[in-house]
């Protein structure tokens, strides 16, 4: 147990400030400016991680969170304790450390940063179930706290998440249309002895195969099919603000040529792609190519293979939206082998952004623009898009 000030935010939820050696040492629960106890939980000679359990010196910005689930322990909105300006405060500081620590680039003067409605925001949550009962797992733990309720969810989500009992499942994962009201879950267990409403279409994980129930969503003026075992935006509402942004900065596409890789079920191919002279698509999951052939008509090239088996073809703008590890050099590799002169990333974790956008920066390319699309509210996840050109 020691006691120190919290200097800065880090990622992860964390803050960071130093012990009485000069340690780095990362707690969460706390928040920049504090004096706080933590009970450390790990231990390394050149830095250390714990958990905040008394706060001596509060900040500005602490605020009782809203949510009486996240009172009670759910580790998901691991910066519900921060009010909204101080969670944007705090991601801005990340995301400019680590273009500066790791991508090693002078940092733009401004870093955009789209506010999104904190609120029922989500239309897709995984949740544990325990009991019967969904809820989230605690912060570094397997146990998992009963949602009583969840001011993040949908409504339509919601419901599922409180009042619905899931039987001897272990997890699940509840998706509504915000559009349509569609709602389907895939249950990781049993699909006997659920107690649920009858809309609710039900599969059992991984549901990836034909036939796995979907529901309509509505961005960009159109509707998208997204099936049980497809990738889509944590709702509708961020996905038409990374829609609006990604659309600014791949620039005027007439004419041109663009490439959406890790493209989901198609989002930016059928949206930005629209002006384009040809979009080709790249994307493994085979849930999320069927979907993507739906959505885009024959008039998008799609390939179903990983980006870093795509035969490279030249284009002039590449448009990356890849998992949280990030590109890495094999598929940026790939990626450049189209010769592109524009490169639009979307990227989730602001680490492996650093690491992508220094690897780019090594191959020619100048980063143009930094904007943070803040799609998961109360948490210290970020969506962060950057346009670079050679």
């Amino acid at each position: 147990m020691i006691e120190l000030r919290l200097d800065a935010a880090s990622g992860g939820g964390a803050s960071v400030g130093r012990d009485a050696t000069g340690r780095v040492v990362f707690a969460m629960g706390g928040l920049p400016g504090e004096v706080v106890r933590v009970a450390l939980d790990s231990e390394k000679k050149r830095f250390a991680r714990g958990n905040v359990v008394e706060v001596l010196e509060s900040a500005d910005g602490r605020v009782v969170p809203a949510c009486a689930t996240a009172q009670a322990g759910c580790g998901g909105c691991d910066l519900s304790h921060a009010a909204r300006e101080l969670q944007q405060e705090m991601k801005i500081v990340v995301v400019a450390d680590a273009l500066e620590r790791i991508a090693k680039i002078d940092v733009p003067e401004i870093i955009g940063f789209r506010s999104l409605d904190a609120m029922a925001y989500r239309t897709t949550v995984r949740a544990a179930v325990t009991n019967g009962r969904a809820g989230y797992r605690r912060r570094a733990s397997h146990d998992a706290v009963a949602a009583s309720e969840c001011l993040v969810a949908h409504p339509r989500v919601e419901e599922l998440l409180v009042d619905g009992r899931w039987g001897s499942a272990h997890e699940v994962t509840i998706r509504a249309s915000a559009a349509t009201g569609e709602r389907l879950a895939v249950v990781d267990g049993p699909l006997e002895g659920l107690t649920i409403p009858d809309d609710v279409a039900k599969v059992a994980a991984p549901a990836r195969g034909p036939g796995a129930p979907f529901i309509s969503e509505r961005v960009a003026e159109r509707d998208w099919r997204i099936s049980a075992g497809s990738f889509f935006q944590s709702g509708p509402a961020a996905a038409q603000a990374l829609v609006d942004v990604v659309g600014v900065a791949a620039g005027d596409l007439t004419g041109r040529t663009m490439l959406d890789a890790y493209a989901g079920v198609g989002l930016f191919a059928g949206s930005v792609g629209q002006d384009a002279r040809a979009v080709t698509a790249v994307e493994v999951s085979p849930s999320s190519v069927a979907d993507a052939r739906i959505n885009l008509g024959p008039g998008v090239e799609i390939h179903e293979c990983r980006v870093e088996s795509w035969s490279a073809s030249p284009t002039d703008v590449v448009i990356a939206d890849p998992a949280r590890a990030g590109l890495g050099a094999e598929a940026l590799d790939t990626l450049l082998a189209a010769q592109p002169d524009r490169f639009v990333l979307v990227s989730c974790d602001a680490g492996s952004m650093g690491r992508d956008i220094g690897l780019l920066v090594a191959r020619g390319f100048q980063l143009e623009s930094v904007e943070i699309v803040d799609a998961f509210a109360d948490t210290s996840h970020v969506e962060v898009v950057t346009a670079l050109h050679r």
